[in-house]
């Protein structure tokens, strides 16, 4: 348990934290934060692919299959699920990111520390290439075909053409 509480509430902690008591601190850091953060996940990944290259080779197409269609069943039920309860287009893109977007770095990292065997992490090492893949593709093909726009700061608003 407090392995847990170290990799999921310590980070949470710190940086709130961080951006209490130190502001001017965090928006220097800020900008180049999510550049360390990929670069991060890219190797926490990696390295757990790395590690289990023949076990992947021998046995990846059944787990590439089944981690394909977990994602592309969250972002698919996430848009669609949302769109029955009524929400705007911009929520139901939301939610279907949320949904599809499953944190499988924190799988990794947990799997490493609470199971034995190497071959436990692989898995959430795969889903988190594929859900940063389909989550670019799909960004990318709603931006082209969208009158919603994407300001920097995250959040959707409805451009003025709408």
């Amino acid at each position: 348990m407090l392995q847990l509480m170290q990799v999921v509430l310590l980070p949470v902690l710190l940086g709130a934290s961080m951006s209490h008591f130190f502001p001017s601190a965090v928006s220097k850091i800020s900008p180049i934060a999510p550049t360390v953060a990929v670069i991060t996940i890219a190797a926490i990944c990696a390295s757990a692919i790395a590690q289990n290259a023949s076990a992947i080779v021998s046995s990846g197409f059944q787990v590439l299959v089944a981690v394909v269609a977990l994602h592309a069943a969250g972002f698919l039920f996430g848009y669609m699920l949302s769109k029955l309860l009524g929400f705007e287009e911009s929520t139901f893109r939301t939610i279907s990111f949320e949904v599809g977007m499953q944190n499988s770095v924190l799988g990794v990292v947990l799997a490493g520390q609470h199971f034995g065997n190497p071959l436990t992490a692989v898995p959430c090492a795969i889903s988190s290439v594929c859900h940063s893949v389909f989550g670019s593709i799909l960004a990318g093909i709603w931006r082209m075909s969208s009158k919603l726009e994407v300001p920097r700061s995250g959040s959707m608003l409805m451009t003025e053409s709408s």
